[in-house]
Formats: C-alpha cells, structure tokens, sequence
C-alpha cells in the first residue's frame, strides 16, 4: 500500500510543516480542478498543484491556465495530500502540503518511481490513426481487470506523467495511448522513456501532423520513438498497412530494443496476423481472421476498414497479456468507441420519415477519411433511402492540405452516396464548378445552410455519414443541426453501439 510518507520518500522537496497524517493511504493524482467532481470522496487522492509558469513550459506557449493552489480554493481539505510549489499559509488548510521547486520536475519524479515499481502489464499506443479506438477496445475486452487509461483522448505530454502518477492506485493493467506531442525530444524527450511499456503498438502512419513533420516518413521516424522506452524482452505489435520504407523505420527502431516483433494486415496473407475476409450486415460486421495460422472468427459492433484493424491490435496484445484470445471474442460485438467516432444514432416515430445519422467527427487523418468513406460505402446498401455523405476537413496539414484534400477527389466520385457535401475551405476547391462533374456535390460555407438542405432531402430510412477534425472548425456541431431536424419532425433518437 502506498502511503503518504512512501511515496514521497526519495522526492526532492519539504512539507511545510510538521504533519501527523503521513501515514494515510494514497490511492490516486490528479492536477485539474475540472477532472474532480463533487461530492466525491478525495481523502486518499494527491493533489499537484501545477504553476502557470510550469504549464506553459510544457506546452511551450502561454495558454489560458490558472494556478493550481487557485484551482482548489476552498477544497483543500479534501484531499490526503497537496503537492505544490507555493505554501497555502492559512490555519484553516490541514491537508499536508509538500513544497516542491517545480511541480512539473515532480510529476516526472513521482511518476519514475511508481513506473519501477509496478510490474504489470504496461501497454503504449500510438499511430496517426486509430490509437484511440485501439486503447478503447483494448479496455473493452479487458472489462473485468482494473485498467488504467487515458480520460477521453487526452494523451500529450503533459498527460502522461499525471496518468503514470496514478500508478499508486495499483491497477491491473496500464493502456495508455500517446501523441505525436508525448514523443517528441522536447524537455525529458520521448515519454516512452518515462512509460516503459511492455507492449508497444503502432497502429498507422499516414498523412497527418504535416505542418511539422512534412511527410510520411518523417511520420514515421516520429512514432518509431514509441519503441525507445521499450521493457526488455518487450512487444513491438505495428500494422504492417503501411508504406515499404515507413514499415522498415518502425520495425528497425523496434528490433534495437526487442526481437519480439509482431505484424497485422487486413490484406496481407504473410503478416501474423490478418484478415481473411468480412461480411456487412447493417449493424455489425462478421469479421475472419487468420491468427497466427488458425482462423478465428467475431462480430464487430464498428466495422470500418480502420476498426478492423485496430481490431487485430487488440487481438495480439489480448493474446500477449492472457495467452488465449478466445473468451474475448463476443465482446467485439458490443464495444463501443468514443463519442463522435462511428457513433450512430437511429431518429425515429410512427409517422416518419425515420433516419439514421452516423457522426465520425471526433478527428480526420487521410487514412481516417479513406476508411470512413469505404466503410459507408460498406453500409449505405443497407439503406433505403437518400444516402448523404458529409465531409469536413483535414487538419493539421500544414502546406500539403490542398493536395490531401485534391487526393480524395476520385474517392468521392466513386462512393455510393446519392450526395456528398463538403464543408470547410479546404473543400471548396473540389466542389468548385471545375471540379464538380456531378450534380450531387455541393459544398457549403455554413453548417446552418447546409442542414437546410439535408433537411429537403431526408426521407424513410436515409443515411447521414459526416466525416471530419475537430480543430479549426465548428463542423463538430453538425449534430446540433440534426437533432434540430429531428426536433422539429418530433423524432426520437436511439443511440446505437455501431
């Protein structure tokens, strides 16, 4: 059991006074007033009280972010512990404070010491796409162990030393995914080094973060340092869909730390592990899959070309943990990824027209878009009415964003939508009169003006697919403007797993 005085033992810094409380259990960390709720016991939970001046040096830029000792005002007893650069000097805080030079030096120093002396399973995702569907299903199948896994998608720099601090919790299992931001050499370098996971997984390298790494290969030099904190005798799991060279960066940085080293396929026969064939039904996908020589066979609740991929990651490292995959197999039907990644939503009554809207406008990345447009392309026989293909931009693109964007054109022209709608300036250009060879494209500078034109054309049994990023554009909005729709014909929805 972790206690105050054991945690803390080793760590640079001094309580501000004497404490007789320091033997009191530590079970959990936590540093943003907005993650605690109320109402909620925090008698065993530390609090690191993070300066201004500490977050901006991990985000290498100012940003909005108040004071910790600010943030907890007036709950300071709530808590076992608090970690902070500058005493709270009132009589009326008896929560043990331990001052500390920089709180963000802590964080890293705490973390350390729980990550050497834990000892099970530790698993470190990343990938351009896909590292968080992967994380999640992984959670899923392991439902019945204690996981430790990132809030949402909250996986950068600054994320992870608070989520290895949570180590003193004691969980069964670590699954963490990890940023392109966590693994760069800035401050400590790579995070991997600060993870030191067991499993480590790539799940993708594509067109994404160009406005600082130029190409794919320098995509894939980035994420090979996933691998750099790997455990010996430890497991490089990488999705061999890749480019010739990008596979050879990553499987190359992985074989100087571990000759473990697995690859998964949807469509290569040579790999490990790969997919022998799928059959879609409207809301799952039967899924075959060759592991290691012997097929097996599951349903996937979110069936996307991307998630049977991420379903052969979560496979391999299901196996690698458990040694048998087979008792997991059923819950691939009922998993169930982040809002707003494949998340459907059935609006229906009696008197109709009853309609299905499909929202993947968590994030975009070009492998994300290419597979989100094959998997409606997958689904949309299934539907009886107007089918609507809804597409939003591609962030993070940097100078190459006109011809990412240029580059999905011919997909586009070839889906099985009835019509497709961009949205963003990045669209335009494809939707302009040059490039608009069918009547059924048609862009538009407003979601308001677009959702009045979704409405002319919905009827029984219609299909809405909207596909795009988050950052940069209120294009995560489009489901106000459908439920508005739906309202207004007195709908009710029902959200469905897949």
């Amino acid at each position: 059991m972790w206690t105050i005085q054991n945690t803390l033992d080793g760590i640079e810094g001094n309580f501000f006074k004497g404490y007789d409380r320091l033997y009191q259990p530590i079970t959990d960390f936590e540093y943003f007033s907005g993650h605690l709720k109320r109402n909620q016991d925090y008698s065993t939970t530390a609090f690191v009280s993070i300066s201004s001046e500490r977050r901006n040096y991990v985000n290498r830029k100012s940003i909005a972010w108040r004071d910790g000792n600010d943030q907890i005002k007036g709950r300071e007893n709530e808590f076992a512990l608090l970690i902070t650069e500058t005493p709270i000097d009132d009589h009326s805080v008896k929560t043990p404070q331990f001052i500390v030079e920089d709180s963000w030096k802590f964080l890293l120093e705490i973390s350390s010491k729980l990550r050497k002396a834990y000892h099970n399973p530790v698993i470190a995702i990343t990938g351009s796409a896909g590292k968080t569907s992967t994380r999640i299903m992984i959670s899923h199948l392991l439902q019945k162990e204690k996981v430790l896994a990132n809030r949402g998608n909250h996986n950068v720099r600054f994320a992870i030393p608070l989520y290895l601090s949570k180590l003193v919790g004691q969980p069964d299992i670590v699954n963490l995914e990890v940023s392109v931001n966590a693994l760069n050499s800035y401050d400590t370098g790579s995070m991997s080094n600060l993870i030191q996971p067991d499993i480590a997984i790539v799940t993708s390298i594509g067109e994404a973060h160009l406005s600082s790494l130029k190409d794919t290969i320098g995509v894939a030099r980035h994420k090979a340092k996933i691998f750099e904190g790997l455990k010996d005798n430890g497991t490089a799991i990488i999705n061999a869909d890749i480019g010739t060279e990008e596979l050879a960066i990553l499987t190359d940085a992985a074989r100087k730390h571990t000759s473990e080293i697995f690859t998964y396929s949807i469509t290569d026969p040579t790999r490990d592990v790969f997919v022998i064939g799928t059959t879609q039904k409207r809301d799952y996908c039967n899924v075959n899959i060759s592991f290691f020589g012997k097929k097996i066979s599951l349903n996937l609740s979110v069936a996307s070309l991307g998630m049977v991929s991420n379903t052969l990651a979560a496979l391999l490292t299901v196996w690698k943990i458990k040694g048998d995959i087979h008792p997991y197999l059923a819950a691939f039907k009922t998993f169930k990824p982040l809002t707003k990644i494949l998340e459907k939503t059935y609006y229906r009554s009696d008197s109709g027209p009853n309609f299905t809207f499909v929202d993947d406008t968590h994030n975009a990345s070009l492998p994300a878009m290419k597979n989100a447009i094959a998997y409606f392309n997958e689904i949309s026989p299934f539907y009886q009415g107007t089918k609507l293909l809804i597409l939003g931009k591609i962030t993070d693109l940097g100078e190459a964003s006109k011809e990412v964007h240029e580059s999905l054109k011919g997909q586009m022209e070839q889906s099985t939508a009835d019509y497709i709608f961009g949205y963003g300036e990045q669209f335009k250009g494809i939707f302009s009169a040059e490039h608009q060879q069918y009547e059924n494209f048609q862009w538009f500078a407003s979601l308001s003006e677009m959702s009045q034109r979704i409405e002319t054309l919905l009827n029984e049994d219609s299909l809405l697919f909207a596909k795009g990023s988050v950052t940069g554009s209120d294009f995560q909005q489009i489901d106000k403007y459908i439920r508005k729709i739906a309202n207004k014909r007195n709908l009710k929805c029902e959200c469905l797993i897949g």
